[in-house]
């Protein structure tokens, strides 16, 4: 009989933790860009999750919106990863932005040692971004 209920509440407790990690996360379908001078800023935007360190807050599966902006030469065709400007201190890009009219294709990594993807790489609905008056 304790066997059976402690079967039971571990079978819950690992299905609401479960669902929990469903929660919607990922990058958005859209990324918005905008003409900046002579080059162009393009914004993508994610849900991501919060880092639990207990067991309730991971339950919880809370998530937050992340945004990257990249300036990038042009708003067609193939982009090296090494033409897009980063801070000083921070690691360069390998690899690739890829424009086609309205799509783009981020496959980008970190230049150090090791080959590190970006969590914004995927495919994008590239569109303009409205100025705000």
């Amino acid at each position: 009989m304790i066997c059976r209920t402690f079967d039971r509440a571990l079978l819950t407790v690992s299905l609401i933790v479960l669902l929990a990690g469903c929660a919607r996360t990922g990058n958005h379908e859209r990324a918005y860009f905008t003409k900046a001078g002579s080059k162009y800023l393009i914004e993508m935007k994610a849900d991501r999750r919060t880092l639990a360190h207990d067991p309730f807050s991971a339950i919880r599966g809370r998530t937050y919106e992340e945004s990257l902006t990249i300036e990038v030469p042009r708003i067609e065709g193939v982009i090296q990863g090494s033409e897009i400007p980063v801070p000083a201190g921070k690691l360069r890009y390998t690899g690739t932005i890829a424009i086609t009219r309205d799509k783009m294709k981020v496959d980008l990594y970190y230049d150090d040692s090791e080959r590190h993807s970006l969590p914004w790489n995927g495919q994008y609905t590239l569109v303009p971004k409205e100025r705000v008056p």
